[in-house]
């Protein structure tokens, strides 16, 4: 730069413009409409001049006669056409100076845009963590730096799947999403090169392209790539009144590199945070486990040790040793369902893979209702025609058990098991517990069934991981349980198992 200064300056003193260090191009447009009309004054005058001297007249008359003088005329034309055209070089070569001192202009311009849109970038990698905002300020960024009219930023959701988290100027795109290899987005990814258009996108190339609000003309995208690794691809494009070179491209390249390092950043952030809220949570179920389970097992063994210690202490007769021995037996049973309980959760989360075959509902619901009617409850079955189930046996079980022991417990009779295809899914069937007890409140319903989840009005003896265990074993044997409000009053459990053909038709199979 110091040198094009000094070769303006010297340009300059050469075609006259003495005070101008760097003359603009106005200047020196200037100059050359001065030196070209002296020029055509003095040319004209010089011309008249050897007219005059051609003619017959003009020879006559003494000045002209002389040979010297003919021959000086000729020459001063010759001189001041050479001085002319010297000048008009070295006004070439000014301008030519200038044009180049303003493409670096430009360029150095566009340079520090550059920077400043990294510097950007690198402030939120050291600022902000949240990913939502990171996006917001890359985008920005982007549009900034290139004067785009719009753009979007579509990060890797699956492994061959974008999906579109930052949009600007476009709602088309809104969450869409494209598969590796379809659209301008998943064409740059799959390749993961960066892609100059011009003009409207080919639809032959480019397969299942986005709608976009207004025409566009140029667009650039580029993937986004940290380490190796495909984080996503940032887009932008632009109408009519601008159109992308391939020094944009190089320059979102550049930017894009800075803008995937930031993005792993947050990203990391995010799953950092979400492993660290998922420790807190786990130490906060620890807590609550040894409380729960501490309340709960305290108060059978209370029960428990006041009956021993007024046996020991006092001579009872045969009745009030029988009520505390019943004491102690209920008591004592109901420590070990307590315990039994918190051990069958363990093994549901921690037990190798159920084993799936086809269980016949009518005959799973036929145990359960006669381990009921042993305990005195009457339960009602209602299976719609022969259904069959995927499933573990023992595992359908006792999620049937404690649904029902749920209903009459915490619900009300009558109680019943109801069955028959899903609506929803034709591939699939739906047992349902029902009762006609008092329901349950919706702000219980999102908590339902978490693990030491009580309902704020729930006053029977538990732990709360009867609802967790049954969400547990249903999902593990490729099912799902809901719960709604039952017409009329009461509550109803839903849970929904891959349909199988029938036991007998699995038997007659086999034999």
């Amino acid at each position: 730069m110091a040198g094009t200064g000094q070769a303006l300056a010297r340009e300059a003193k050469v075609v006259g413009l003495r005070d101008f260090s760097t003359p603009s191009l106005e200047a020196v447009e200037r100059r050359r409409w001065q030196l070209w009309t002296v020029a055509f004054v003095v040319m004209a005058c010089l011309s008249a001049a050897l007219v005059l001297m051609a003619s017959s007249s003009a020879r006559s008359v003494g000045l002209f006669s002389h040979l010297p003088v003919r021959v000086g005329l000729v020459l001063l034309t010759m001189a001041f056409a050479l001085y002319v055209l010297e000048k008009e070089v070295h006004l070439r070569r000014l301008t030519r100076l200038l044009l180049d001192e303003r493409v670096l202009t430009a360029a150095l311009s566009n340079r520090l845009k550059e920077l400043a849109a990294l510097l950007t970038v690198g402030k939120a990698v050291n600022s902000v963590l949240d990913l939502h905002q990171v996006l917001d300020i890359i985008l920005s960024s982007a549009l900034e730096l290139l004067g785009a009219d719009g753009g979007s930023i579509m990060l890797l959701d699956d492994p061959d799947e974008l999906r579109a988290v930052c949009v600007r100027g476009n709602v088309h795109a809104e969450g869409a999403r494209v598969q590796l290899g379809e659209s301008i987005a998943g064409y740059v990814a799959e390749h993961r090169e960066p892609l100059l258009i011009a003009g409207p996108a080919s639809r032959e190339k480019f397969k299942n392209l986005i709608l976009q609000d207004a025409p566009v003309d140029s667009a650039l995208s580029v993937p986004l790539l940290n380490r190796g690794e495909l984080m996503g691809v940032l887009n932008v494009h632009a109408g009519s009144d601008r159109n992308f070179t391939e020094y944009d491209l190089r320059a979102l390249s550049l930017f894009a590199e800075h803008a995937a390092v930031s993005i792993a950043n947050a990203r990391l952030y995010e799953a950092e945070r979400a492993h660290v809220n998922e420790l807190v949570e786990l130490d906060q179920m620890k807590s609550e486990f040894i409380a729960t389970v501490s309340h709960e097992l305290r108060t059978p063994l209370t029960s428990i040790l006041g009956c021993v210690q007024t046996m020991q202490r006092h001579d009872l007769d045969a009745d009030v040793t029988a009520d505390f021995l019943d004491t102690i037996g209920r008591q004592g049973h109901r420590l070990l369902r307590l315990i039994e309980e918190v051990l069958e959760v363990q093994r549901s989360t921690s037990a190798p893979l159920l084993t799936s075959e086809a269980v016949d509902v009518s005959e799973a619901a036929g145990l359960v209702a006669r381990a009921q009617s042993a305990l005195g409850r009457e339960l009602t079955v209602r299976v719609a025609g022969p259904l069959a189930v995927r499933a573990d046996p023992e595992a359908l079980e006792r999620v049937l058990i404690n649904l029902v022991d749920n209903a009459f417990v915490h619900g009300g009779a009558p109680v019943e098991i109801e069955a028959g295809p899903d609506e929803a899914d034709g591939r699939s069937v739906r047992v349902s517990v029902v009762d006609r007890g008092p329901g349950i409140p919706m702000s219980d319903i999102p908590r339902l069934f978490d693990r030491f989840s009580r309902g704020a009005k729930v006053t029977a003896p538990g732990m709360g991981l009867g609802l967790y265990l049954v969400k547990t074993l249903v999902e593990r044997q490729g099912g799902h349980i809901t719960v709604t409000e039952r017409t009329g009053g009461g509550s109803a459990f839903h849970v929904v198992l891959p349909a199988a053909r029938s036991r007998v038709e699995v038997q007659g199979q086999r034999t």
